[in-house]
């Protein structure tokens, strides 16, 4: 053969139990040889030999080709187990002596890395010799000179298989002490022997070692193993001990070598600790009654970690991530009755990837169910299914991001008994019954009987339904028929063409809100679900997707600088928010095309994830600037029902950006996904650059003003702006009414030459924060440890300043008289800090009436009761088993559906009988919908009775909150609607983390039931609070939109005065 070397492309699969032989031109095996016996150096390997049959038998089980005879009974091959091995031979045995063994050792070690021809080293050494003796060992500890050699092999990252030998461990009087140098070695794996009925052969040495070490390692067959003959040419013979199963392991080592090249020894013996079958320790079944294992657990003196596994082994090393970490909530040896829950911890995921899976014993894996409050498994929980025997068996845990991405398995041997479950009968608990729900619940009952008698609602519902209905009042279905689509199309278009601004037209307010939501909605999606979807099946890791995760998401908290900023920095003369809308909007596309000019983007993650926080920048400021204009332009008569449609739209975006454009990135690739995404922004950018927000507003700076709106009230405000000398009228001058005091305060205090020390060192405050905390988020986001150095100092300062603020605040409300300070702002023009004292006195103005005051406790208590989110998902993964697929489809498809209906439901109906009553109506509804929950415990493995609970809980859902959403819309002042709007959301946000705080506590303290019994009993807090809440306040005392003299709530909401923008209206029903 001329290429004595080439061989198939294609090894044979060693699972199959015929294969066709390797053909002969893979021959030689042996592609070096080593003699340290006679000539003690490297030798032709085409002269290999064998000095006695010993040899040939074990390199034939290992790595045999199976190209010899036949088993004559079945015509099967005998076929080693990694067949298309290569093989060095190293001869020590067995005219030689133990320095010639220690002599190849070295020459292993020395040679590890040698790439012979082909391209081959040194991966893996196994060694079938041992120092037999029949006797008590006092010496086998490791210590001798040829156990540490055999460790030297394994330290220079050699994998190394070793005998346990063969001194009939079972039946002799010394069976527990007879581990035979070098198997006592510290760091090779030592392979004791199994009978072909899997049990352990007599034969077989078992620990301790003499210093009372566990051993063997594990445990494979290597009795009657047929095998090379070399007395013949191509003859089989049958062997037994432990020379035969170590090669046997050798073999399997070879083949995870295969699946991960990179396997260390140290890895090796990890997944033979984690993936062997355990097998259990039979007392008194030994003839000389050597049960060496009373004290120990797992690992054993038997079996060790116990039976190998090849194919869970060579599955373990292809996929070990060590990125990954998974954990048990489980102690040696716990008892763990039937239906038992466990509990554990994992890290390493990104958040909505990845998933726990459990196994006991030899059983399927199952998933658990992730109650995390970010989706990243950092705790989670199980539910066992029933075992049909008891006794001792291994549980095991690990956390699967890939096929390819593994973490470590946590594997805990406990005891299986027939009891049933301690955990299930929440024994340690509090137990409370449904009282703790239906008491309060009855209490809000009569409460809203009155406040509905006590504010006349008939007359409000009536007269409603009376000015939309047939011209006799009654209910007129005929209105809602599909037949009327065109007519209604039509009325669209009419109302379109009503005026050429937002201002003027319902139709163009409605459609533009909603496609700019949709905007809103697209980028979250895209980043969100799509992009982290290629990027974890291109190999990204999981500290790449969480570092990512947490960039792309620090830009929304940003959003609490971009409102007062969009209400500061105003362009009038193009629109109050529109240029924050264009601007924002081109970010968004220009962040996003540079995506497209990285060659990679999987190999520059570190690019893409800066590329993607500049593009999260300007969406979180688009998402400002429209519930900004959304503030200026909706009527309060239509603000449920646009926010309905918004919302509705937005979740349409994050539709189309996730599940849409997932779906085009595995046929076209991710940037394929990009390019279709860049027309859509484009598109969408449109809407605003040719739509007004105000009659005469400018849509480009060569737009000349319309005819008769030379004299708007922006082109007053620029001539003013040209002459700093005239005199113009503070917001606050005159302005006596007490509730605006602390208004007045700040905003004079921001614009006087002189302010109050407290008030100086106030700003001062808040000025380090901002620099403090933009020197944090450039060292987030870079890891340049610079910036958080220089940043540092900032962040100390504004707490003790804070804390001095304060203290000096409290003087200063007692009386003490404090000096006036330079205004630190002292660089600013005039015309400029009356910009911003005026915006500043605006901004909290709009929080200084009672209703907006009150929201805000409102929304800082509205979703407390989202603490029971992880308790759903264990319901559903564990006790109605379903799995985290399923309940993902459902609640991330059907339940999204039903409640974008339930957001439009309650938009229409809010808008029609006002929505503090049906946010409050609608509260007392998803109140008894998460009591529901509970309620139907006995229907928890009812898929159908279950998703229909889902279904028509997001309906109630989407209209209890479409309509909260509402009325936070209408207490928000208009002047100050970038910063008030916002406020109000990031108080809700905070609500949801207060809630997912205290949620492990809760599940500690509470069983499931009461935890939602409780939980249903706090979304009541809604409903007390809007009771005191009047959703027109802001716009009564604020905007003067509905008359004088009515600066107080008199808890009358049945009727109002004539609103300012309604013409033909003789009665105006309250929103």
């Amino acid at each position: 053969d001329d290429d004595p070397f080439t061989c198939l492309d294609d090894p044979p699969d060693p699972l199959d139990p015929n294969p066709d032989p390797i053909p002969a031109d893979c021959d030689p095996k042996i592609i070096a040889f080593f003699d340290a016996v006679i000539t003690d150096a490297e030798q032709d390997p085409a002269e290999s030999y064998d000095s006695s049959d010993h040899g040939s038998h074990v390199a034939g089980i290992a790595a045999g080709t199976g190209g010899g005879q036949t088993d004559p009974s079945t015509g099967l091959r005998y076929i080693g187990a990694a067949p298309g091995a290569f093989l060095i031979n190293i001869l020590s045995c067995c005219d030689g002596d133990i320095e010639d063994i220690m002599q190849g050792a070295q020459w292993a070690i020395d040679n590890k890395d040698r790439q012979w021809d082909g391209g081959h080293g040194i991966d893996i050494l196994t060694s079938s010799l041992g120092e037999q003796q029949f006797e008590i060992h006092v010496d086998n500890d490791g210590n001798s000179a040829w156990s540490r050699q055999m460790d030297m092999v394994v330290e220079a990252g050699i994998i190394t298989t070793l005998s346990a030998g063969n001194e009939f461990g079972g039946a002799t009087l010394a069976g527990c002490n007879t581990i035979d140098s070098p198997g006592d070695a510290r760091l090779p794996v030592t392979v004791a022997s199994l009978d072909k009925d899997l049990s352990l052969a007599i034969y077989s040495s078992r620990g301790y070692t003499s210093d009372l070490r566990v051993k063997p390692d594990v445990a494979t067959i290597g009795s009657n193993i047929m095998a090379p003959d070399a007395a013949t040419k191509d003859g089989y013979t049958s062997k037994s001990g432990t020379s035969m199963a170590t090669p046997l392991m050798a073999g399997i080592a070879a083949l995870m070598m295969q699946a991960n090249p990179d396997m260390t020894p140290t890895e090796f013996k990890d997944i033979i600790g984690a993936h062997s079958i355990e097998r259990e320790i039979a007392l008194l079944d030994d003839p000389g009654f050597n049960d060496c294992s009373l004290l120990e657990s797992r690992p054993d003196n038997e079996f060790g970690y116990g039976q190998a596994d090849p194919v869970a082994f060579v599955e373990a090393a292809g996929s070990i991530d060590r990125s990954l970490n998974v954990s048990m909530d489980v102690v040696t040896l716990q008892e763990i009755g039937n239906e038992s829950y466990i509990a554990g911890t994992a890290s390493g995921a990104a958040p909505g990837t990845g998933l726990v899976e459990v196994k006991v014993g030899g059983g399927e894996w199952q998933g658990a169910a992730d109650l995390s409050k970010n989706g990243d498994w950092a705790s989670w929980r199980i539910k066992l299914d029933p075992h049909e025997q008891s006794g001792n068996t291994t549980i095991y845990a690990r956390l699967v991001m890939s096929d390819d991405s593994i973490s470590p398995v946590d594997a805990r041997r406990v005891i299986l008994i027939d009891e049933m479950s301690a955990v299930g009968a929440a024994v340690g608990l509090v137990s409370i019954g449904s009282y703790v729900f239906f008491i309060p619940f009855v209490m809000i009952l009569a409460l809203l009987g009155y406040i509905m008698i006590n504010e006349r609602w008939d007359r409000k519902f009536l007269s409603a339904l009376s000015s939309s209905d047939g011209e006799d009042g009654e209910f007129d279905i005929r209105a809602y028929s599909p037949a009327r689509i065109p007519e209604v199309l039509r009325a669209g278009r009419r109302s379109w063409k009503e005026g050429n601004s937002l201002t003027e037209s319902t139709m163009r307010r409605f459609v533009s809100l909603c496609v700019l939501y949709v905007a809103q909605g697209l980028p979250s999606g895209f980043t969100y679900v799509a992009f982290v979807a290629y990027l974890v099946d291109n190999g990204a890791s999981p500290e790449q997707i969480a570092i990512l995760f947490a960039t792309i998401a620090l830009p929304w908290t940003f959003k609490f600088i971009w409102g007062p900023m969009i209400d500061l920095i105003r362009f009038p003369a193009y629109g109050i928010r529109r240029p924050w809308i264009l601007f924002a909007q081109t970010g968004m596309v220009v962040s996003l095309s540079t995506l497209l000019f990285v060659p990679d983007l999987n190999a520059s993650i570190g690019l893409v994830t800066i590329l993607l926080f500049v593009h999260n920048l300007f969406s979180s400021l688009q998402d400002v600037s429209v519930d900004a204009l959304a503030v200026d332009v909706l009527e309060p008569h239509e603000v449920a029902k646009a926010n309905g449609f918004m919302f509705a739209a937005k979740r349409g975006g994050i539709i189309f950006g996730g599940a849409v454009l997932g779906m085009l990135v595995v046929p076209f690739g991710i940037k394929s996904a990009i390019m279709v995404q860049l027309p859509v922004l484009l598109l969408i950018m449109l809407m605003p650059l040719f739509l007004r927000e105000r009659p005469g507003d400018r849509l480009f700076p060569w737009s000349k003003p319309e005819e008769g709106q030379e004299d708007l009230w922006w082109t007053q405000e620029e001539e003013s702006e040209e002459d700093p000398e005239a005199e113009i009228a503070l917001p606050w001058d005159g302005d006596e009414d007490p509730r605006f005091n602390r208004a007045r305060w700040v905003a004079t205090n921001l614009y006087r030459d002189n302010v109050s020390l407290p008030a100086a060192l106030l700003w001062v405050s808040i000025v380090a924060l901002l620099i403090g905390g933009a020197f944090a988020i450039l060292h987030l986001v870079s890891t340049n440890a610079t910036y958080g150095a220089i940043g540092g100092p900032f962040l100390l300062f504004t707490k003790v300043s804070f804390a001095l603020t304060a203290l000096l605040l409290i003087a200063e409300w007692l009386g003490v008289s404090l000096p006036d300070v330079p205004n630190p702002f002292f660089f600013m023009s005039r015309s400029s800090k009356r910009n911003v004292s005026s915006t500043a006195y605006y901004i909290v103005q709009g929080f200084s009436t009672r209703s907006s005051f009150l929201l805000i406790f409102l929304c800082l208590l509205a979703e407390l009761y989202l603490f029971t989110d992880p308790i759903v998902v264990d319901i559903f993964i564990n006790e109605a088993s379903w799995s985290q697929t399923k309940y993902n489809v459902t609640m991330g498809g059907i339940v999204i559906a039903f409640m974008m209906l339930g957001q439009i439901i309650g938009g229409i109906i809010g808008d029609k009988f006002g929505v503090r009553e049906v946010a409050m109506v609608g509260f007392t509804f998803l109140a008894l919908a998460n009591a529901g929950m509970a309620l139907l415990s006995d229907y928890w493995t009812n898929t159908a009775v279950m998703t229909t609970y889902l279904c028509a809980r997001s309906i109630v859902n989407g209209i209890a909150w479409i309509c909260i959403i509402a009325v936070a819309m209408r207490l928000t002042f208009s002047k100050a609607g970038g910063t008030q709007f916002t406020a109000y959301m990031s108080m809700f946000n905070l609500s949801a983390v207060f809630a997912y705080l205290f949620a492990g506590e809760m599940i500690q303290r509470f069983d499931y039931t009461t935890s939602l019994y409780i939980g249903a009993a706090l979304t009541l807090f809604t409903v007390i609070l809007l009771w005191f809440i009047d959703p027109d306040e802001v716009d009564r005392v604020l905007e003067g939109r509905f008359g004088d003299g009515e600066d107080e709530f008199d808890g009358d909401f049945g009727e109002r005065p004539e609103a300012w923008y309604e013409e033909d209206e003789a009665v105006v029903t309250s929103t």
